[in-house]
């Protein structure tokens, strides 16, 4: 440990840096809550495709044999289940569930002190926005390839055979916008719940904001296109990416307000 007056030569300083940001997002995406907004994710994936996924159990329970005609496109089956409505709604929650209110945790029950003590607060700050940004984009990447991996082996089961892929293309764009919005509710979540000290606005805000915006949207400024939450899984990306820089801008903001008022 070092005295008050001495300073950590640069590569310490740095290596610090980055362990401090690696544990945190090695906990994001290994905890208990990660793995809960996986699970529910994948879910809400598949009850997205509406009748379709009552088919899709049908189809595949009346296949017997490997040599009837089955034909079944993996990549159609994903792009219905990225784009429904109701994965698109419970995403805010579910993005923001893995690692959103961890900050203010760590604050309220006083564990904030010793880890600072230790590694200093820029760490500290960057690895708990980054951390959050991370897992909101990443459990929306897992649930898809989860997805997708589930009617594999679906697929391979019954037919013997797995599922042709025929659009990856619009499938990764489709991916990407959707990773970025999950970066971006789950920054939204560890905002609120930063401003209102309250650890459930971290899950609850996103969602009563989203939908707060479809309403809006939809009903009273049709016109202004971006409003509505469900247009970000169209068009480009650049938005989404600008507003992801600022709402990290926004995090490091408050969270070094937060560390001046804890420390």
């Amino acid at each position: 440990m070092t005295g008050r007056g001495m300073a950590l030569p640069q590569g310490a300083k740095g290596d610090g840096h980055m362990k401090c940001i690696y544990a945190d997002f090695r906990r994001a995406i290994t905890g208990r809550w990660f793995l809960a907004a996986f699970l529910a994710s994948m879910a809400a994936l598949y009850l997205s495709m509406g009748a379709q996924s009552y088919e899709l159990l049908n189809l595949l329970s009346q296949v017997s044999t490997p040599e009837e005609d089955f034909q079944l496109d993996g990549s159609a089956m994903l792009l219905q289940a990225l784009q429904g409505h109701f994965g698109m709604l419970v995403l805010p929650a579910l993005s923001a569930l893995p690692f959103a209110g961890q900050a203010l945790q760590e604050m309220q029950c006083g564990a904030i002190r010793p880890v600072i003590f230790r590694v200093g607060r820029t760490p500290w700050i960057a690895g708990k926005w980054s951390a959050t940004l991370a897992s909101g984009a990443l459990v929306q990447l897992a649930a898809a390839m989860g997805f997708l991996l589930t009617l594999q082996l679906a697929m391979l089961c019954c037919v013997g055979t797995l599922c042709p892929l025929a659009d990856g293309g619009s499938l990764c764009f489709l991916l990407l916008r959707r990773m970025l919005c999950g970066g971006i509710w789950a920054g939204v979540g560890c905002l609120a719940a930063l401003l209102t000290e309250t650890v459930a606005a971290a899950c609850f805000a996103p969602l009563c904001l989203c939908y707060a915006m479809m309403m809006i949207g939809t009903r009273f400024f049709p016109g202004i296109v971006r409003l509505n939450p469900v247009s970000w899984f169209t068009g480009g990306a650049l938005p989404l990416l600008l507003t992801l820089a600022a709402l990290a801008a926004a995090l490091n903001w408050m969270l070094q307000r937060k560390v001046n008022a804890c420390a």
